[in-house]
C-alpha cells in the first residue's frame, strides 16, 4: 500500500474559515460565501494568460449585471449567475481545453455545486440555458477586452453568442471580493 501524497489530508481542503472541505464528499454545511468570495477574487480568469489581472469573482459580477439587463425580474438567472463558477473558489478556474482532458474534474466539479445549491437555495438547472448565454456572450467579451492583440481566431460558438457591450476596469482582489459579498448580500446570498 502507497503512503499518501505530501502535504493532504485524504481528498479534503483547507478553506480559509477553517473548514477541510471534502471534494468527493462536499457538504453544504462546509461551504462559506467568505470562503468563496475570497478565493475567487484571487483567481485570475484566461489561466492569467491575459495582460491584466481580472478574477473570476469579476467575472461573475458582470455576469450578474448582464442577467439583470437581458433577464429584468428574474432574481433565480442574477442569483444562479453569480454563483455560477463558485465551484472554482474549491477546485480553482482549470482552462477548459484542460478541464476537458481530465477524467473526474467535471464530476468533482458537479458534486460541489450541488453542495453550493442546497447551500444558498440555489436552483441551477431552471436557469440553466440563461447562465450559459451570458456566460459565453461573456467570454467573447472578455477575451476582446483583455488581449491586447487580437489573432483573428474564430473560437467554437463564437458567431452564435449574444455578446454584451462590456468594459473593464480591472479590480484587486480584495475590492473584487467586497463587491462580490456585497452582490451575494443584495441577492440573499449568504
Amino acid at each position: 500500500m502507497s503512503a499518501a501524497p505530501f502535504g493532504v489530508v485524504g481528498s479534503t481542503i483547507r478553506t480559509r474559515s477553517g473548514h477541510y472541505l471534502d471534494l468527493l464528499n462536499p457538504r453544504p454545511e462546509q461551504i462559506d460565501i467568505k470562503d468563496i468570495a475570497g478565493a475567487l477574487s484571487k483567481i485570475c480568469r484566461f489561466g492569467g494568460q491575459i495582460e491584466r489581472f481580472y478574477s473570476v469573482a469579476q467575472h461573475s459580477l458582470h455576469c450578474a449585471q448582464v442577467a439583470e439587463l437581458w433577464y429584468p425580474g428574474r432574481l433565480d438567472v442574477r442569483r444562479a449567475v453569480l454563483m455560477h463558477d463558485a465551484a472554482e473558489a474549491y477546485i480553482g478556474d482549470i482552462v477548459k481545453p484542460l478541464k476537458c482532458l481530465l477524467d473526474k474534474v467535471e464530476m468533482i466539479e458537479s458534486l460541489i455545486e450541488g453542495a453550493i445549491a442546497t447551500r444558498f437555495g440555489i436552483d441551477f438547472t431552471s436557469s440553466f440555458d440563461e447562465v450559459r448565454r451570458i456566460d459565453q456572450g461573456m467570454l467573447i467579451a472578455e477575451r476582446d477586452a483583455l488581449f491586447s492583440r487580437g489573432d483573428g481566431q474564430k473560437w467554437t460558438g463564437e458567431d452564435l453568442a449574444r455578446i454584451p457591450d462590456l468594459h473593464i476596469e480591472s479590480l484587486e482582489p480584495h475590492n473584487a471580493e467586497i463587491a462580490f459579498l456585497y452582490a451575494a448580500d443584495i441577492l440573499d446570498i449568504r
